[in-house]
């Protein structure tokens, strides 16, 4: 695995990058995005942060977030390109069609925290033991320069670090994860208006859908799996869009007793998306990966192909024989 020193010889040593990250942004991705590109504005480096989807609106409160592009955009040149970073991606695909944008440039380091990281970049820094991508770009900051933090680098880690943890619930938070949030308090950042912006912002749609969902909610016999479903036709009725199911599958972690939790989606491409969440030691990362998914012990997914009630009954019936063969019904 590639270390700091490599990594910022790459930084002094060109002068043109490229950030991007996964497909559907999350918190930690777009932070670390945003972070990475004011550290190396302040490195007199010329930067782009370009994405396939854009950006949920809970984020737009982030500094410059505006200056974010979008493949719609068609605004880059590969050729113009020295070094592309690609943050919170486990593997090629999780880039989506940005990837076709910069496959063929030489240097593309690739910093993640997947413990599935595939090592597609010519540069690779994967720790699995981090809470955040935000947390690792954190540490780069620090081994660069510590005086380049400043109060818009510590807002996006910050939102990176309190998203990609549950705000500090997950187990994936460490002392190092509370030790590098309460240093970039130190920066002038209001950790409560950021709180607020994530988590206080729910449309009427968006709470309409979360009470279509909550109807859809079932447990297995002995309690221990919890799963809700979210049609395209449950969106429409309720004049939500895709971004406002973020969260949701969190409400059915809630429930007492529960160690395992399943969203099942629609998508608008006719394809099924499955999210877990799980609060005990089943690793749902594992578990993903026989759908061809992946993600975190705690927090996966994966796409399917195929009729939403058959995909259910597959899906759950390989989950309770997991679960019968660990255990977890005694």
């Amino acid at each position: 695995m590639s270390n700091f020193d490599e990594i910022t010889k790459v930084l002094q040593e060109n002068n043109n990058f490229l950030i991007t990250s996964h497909i559907n942004l999350d918190g930690d991705g777009i932070g670390s995005e945003l972070a990475l590109y004011f550290i190396l504005k302040k490195l007199h480096k010329k930067a782009i942060i370009l994405n396939q989807n854009r950006l949920p609106k809970l984020y737009d409160f982030l500094p410059d977030s505006d200056k974010v592009h979008y493949l719609e955009d068609n605004c880059i040149n590969p050729k113009n390109i020295d070094v592309v970073i690609a943050l919170d991606c486990s593997n090629i695909k999780r880039i989506g069609k940005t990837y076709e944008i910069f496959k063929n440039i030489k240097t593309i380091i690739n910093i993640d925290h997947h413990k599935s990281n595939e090592n597609y970049g010519s540069l690779n820094y994967v720790d699995s033991s981090a809470s955040s991508v935000g947390e690792i770009i954190y540490e780069l900051i620090n081994f660069i320069d510590s005086d380049l933090l400043d109060d818009k680098i510590s807002t996006c880690l910050f939102t990176a670090i309190i998203t990609d943890t549950g705000s500090f619930r997950y187990s994936n938070v460490s002392s190092k994860t509370f030790e590098i949030a309460s240093h970039l308090t130190c920066h002038r950042i209001k950790p409560h208006l950021i709180a607020n912006n994530i988590y206080n912002r729910n449309t009427y749609s968006g709470l309409k859908l979360l009470g279509e969902a909550l109807l859809t909610l079932e447990i297995n016999e002995s309690g221990c799996v919890s799963w809700l479903t979210i049609t395209r036709k449950m969106l429409n009725d309720t004049n939500a869009n895709d971004e406002e199911i973020e969260g949701i599958i969190d409400i059915a972690t809630t429930l007492n007793n529960v160690e395992i939790s399943i969203l099942f989606r629609e998508t608008k491409d006719n394809k099924i998306k499955v999210s877990f969440r799980s609060k005990g030691n089943f690793d749902v990362n594992k578990f993903a990966g026989k759908f061809k998914g992946g993600g975190h012990p705690n927090a996966a997914g994966c796409l399917c192909s195929g009729k939403l009630d058959e995909i259910k009954e597959n899906v759950l019936s390989e989950l309770f024989g997991d679960i019968k063969y660990l255990g977890y019904e005694n």
